[in-house]
């Protein structure tokens, strides 16, 4: 008799990996080379880690560019502000957290004698080109969607910042910060924290379509004078969802075929014991897990209120920011 179980192979987080394809002049992130969406992917779907990233990119932030020795070089500094812009600084300081990983889009004037414009590059374009034989990376590539690129064509070779030609009045200039075992591409510092933030996407997935779907079936469709052919129990599946299911009637339903009443099918729920115990605990540790890898000193900071605590409010605000500061914001 054949088996109506299926197993399913539930997929497991693994690091990203940095491979150098010999059909390729450029360096892939990820196994499928798109490892930066799955990056922002974590920042939408997470609320806890969203949070987190939003706050600490404005501290990073603060009021933009300044200059220690802006009153010995003024003029410097002024080119300095010229050149770039808050809103282009704000999503290069963006990136650089959420990503890992940022770039500059440097502009020359007509003649290359100086830089005429400074712009934002998002960094999830660009892929790196393989290094030449002094370890140098002279060149990125870019493309709007790398999920959609499969030859060199489809990509735009665009120099490294300092390895343009004459002719060339477009460098990039690549910030990522120095990795142990990273050459191409930087790391985010909250990468343990992925599969926590993972989690907490999966845990809200669930509790909507559960909702969605009326928490349990909500009705069993018995038909019992006999089984018709597939086609046509597909044929009356589709009528009833037409008429039925949907969020304005919440619940699902199940259909059964019998060849007579005293063979109707009948179910047996699968509970889970003590569900809201469960899913309270992945949630509160997924929470903790995040912070932990972003390495936030209170939560508070970001609007999430826990049952610790430095002193009061006030006092722990002060103490969690300063400490904040010196070890992640102001490095």
């Amino acid at each position: 008799m054949e088996s109506n179980i299926r197993l399913i192979n539930l997929a497991s987080y693994t690091t990203p990996q940095i491979s150098e394809n010999p059909r390729l002049s450029w360096v892939e992130y990820g196994d499928d080379n798109n490892f930066f969406e799955y990056l922002i992917d974590r920042y939408n779907g997470s609320p806890t880690n969203n949070a987190v990233i939003t706050g600490i990119v404005d501290m990073i932030y603060g009021k933009g560019v300044d200059a220690a020795n802006a009153a010995d070089n003024p003029a410097g500094y002024m080119e300095l502000k010229r050149l770039i812009q808050p809103e282009q600084l704000k999503r290069v300081v963006n990136d650089f957290y959420m990503l890992g990983n940022a770039a500059f889009q440097v502009i020359y004037t007509a003649d290359k004698s100086k830089i005429a414009e400074v712009y934002h590059m998002p960094v999830e374009t660009l892929r790196a080109e393989k290094c030449n034989d002094e370890g140098e990376i002279e060149a990125y590539y870019y493309a709007y969607d790398w999920s959609k690129v499969r030859n060199k064509s489809q990509a735009e070779r665009i120099p490294a910042f300092g390895y343009g030609a004459a002719g060339e009045k477009v460098e990039i200039l690549y910030i990522r910060p120095y990795r142990s075992g990273s050459y191409y591409y930087s790391p985010v510092d909250y990468q343990g924290g992925l599969p926590y933030a993972e989690l907490e996407e999966e845990i809200a997935n669930y509790h909507i379509n559960n909702i969605k779907n009326g928490l349990a079936p909500s009705m069993i469709i018995n038909f019992n004078n006999g089984i018709p052919p597939q086609e046509e129990q597909d044929n009356i599946d589709f009528a009833i969802k037409q008429k039925w299911s949907g969020t304005n009637n919440a619940g699902k339903y199940i259909l059964a075929f019998n060849d007579d009443s005293q063979k109707a099918a009948t179910i047996e729920p699968v509970t889970l014991s003590e569900a809201h115990l469960q899913y309270e605990f992945l949630s509160k540790e997924s929470t903790s897990k995040i912070l932990v890898a972003h390495r936030i000193t209170s939560p508070m900071l970001f609007g999430i209120k826990d049952n610790t605590g430095l002193g009061n409010n006030a006092d722990e605000i002060k103490n969690a920011y300063n400490l904040l500061e010196n070890i992640v914001t102001g490095k």
